[in-house]
Protein backbone atom coordinates (compact mmCIF):
# COMPACT_ATOMS: atom_id res chain seq x y z
CA UNK A 1 0.00 0.00 0.00
CA UNK A 2 1.56 3.43 -0.76
CA UNK A 3 0.56 6.69 -0.38
CA UNK A 4 -1.88 7.20 -3.28
CA UNK A 5 -3.58 3.87 -2.59
CA UNK A 6 -4.75 5.31 0.88
CA UNK A 7 -5.66 8.86 -1.04
CA UNK A 8 -7.98 6.90 -3.25
CA UNK A 9 -9.56 4.79 0.08
CA UNK A 10 -9.81 7.92 1.94
CA UNK A 11 -11.46 9.50 -1.18
CA UNK A 12 -13.89 6.89 -1.97
CA UNK A 13 -15.11 6.21 1.70
CA UNK A 14 -16.14 10.02 1.73
CA UNK A 15 -17.72 9.66 -1.83
CA UNK A 16 -19.95 6.85 -0.47
CA UNK A 17 -21.08 8.85 2.60
CA UNK A 18 -21.65 11.61 0.32
CA UNK A 19 -23.63 9.55 -1.51
CA UNK A 20 -25.74 7.96 0.99
CA UNK A 21 -26.51 11.12 2.72
CA UNK A 22 -29.08 12.70 0.66
CA UNK A 23 -31.20 9.45 0.28
CA UNK A 24 -30.98 9.57 3.88
CA UNK A 25 -32.08 13.35 4.26
CA UNK A 26 -34.88 12.60 1.60
CA UNK A 27 -36.32 9.57 3.71
CA UNK A 28 -36.20 11.41 7.34
CA UNK A 29 -38.05 14.19 5.51
CA UNK A 30 -40.49 11.62 4.09
CA UNK A 31 -41.20 10.08 6.58
CA UNK A 32 -41.59 13.24 9.49
CA UNK A 33 -44.70 13.58 7.01
CA UNK A 34 -46.04 9.65 6.34
CA UNK A 35 -44.86 8.04 9.35
CA UNK A 36 -43.01 9.99 11.95
CA UNK A 37 -42.03 7.89 14.57
CA UNK A 38 -42.01 4.51 12.17
CA UNK A 39 -40.28 6.33 9.32
CA UNK A 40 -37.20 7.83 11.51
CA UNK A 41 -36.36 4.28 12.74
CA UNK A 42 -35.19 3.74 9.62
CA UNK A 43 -33.64 7.18 8.57
CA UNK A 44 -31.72 7.41 11.54
CA UNK A 45 -29.69 4.58 10.89
CA UNK A 46 -29.10 5.97 6.86
CA UNK A 47 -28.23 9.03 8.59
CA UNK A 48 -25.89 8.00 11.05
CA UNK A 49 -23.92 5.61 8.41
CA UNK A 50 -23.50 8.29 5.96
CA UNK A 51 -21.92 10.96 8.45
CA UNK A 52 -19.37 7.79 9.56
CA UNK A 53 -18.55 7.27 6.01
CA UNK A 54 -17.66 11.21 5.79
CA UNK A 55 -16.21 11.19 8.93
CA UNK A 56 -13.74 7.95 8.72
CA UNK A 57 -10.57 8.38 9.97
CA UNK A 58 -7.95 6.88 7.89
CA UNK A 59 -6.52 3.25 8.65
CA UNK A 60 -3.86 2.30 10.27
CA UNK A 61 -1.70 1.44 7.64
CA UNK A 62 -2.12 4.91 5.91
CA UNK A 63 -1.22 6.90 8.94
CA UNK A 64 2.05 4.91 9.07
CA UNK A 65 2.62 5.77 5.51
CA UNK A 66 2.09 9.52 6.83
CA UNK A 67 4.36 9.50 9.31
CA UNK A 68 6.94 7.96 8.07
CA UNK A 69 7.02 9.82 4.91
CA UNK A 70 6.89 13.06 6.86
Amino acid sequence: MDKSDCAQEKFSSRTLGFIILPFGLLLAVASFFLLPIFGLVFALPILTLAVIFIAAPESKVCRLLTIKGA
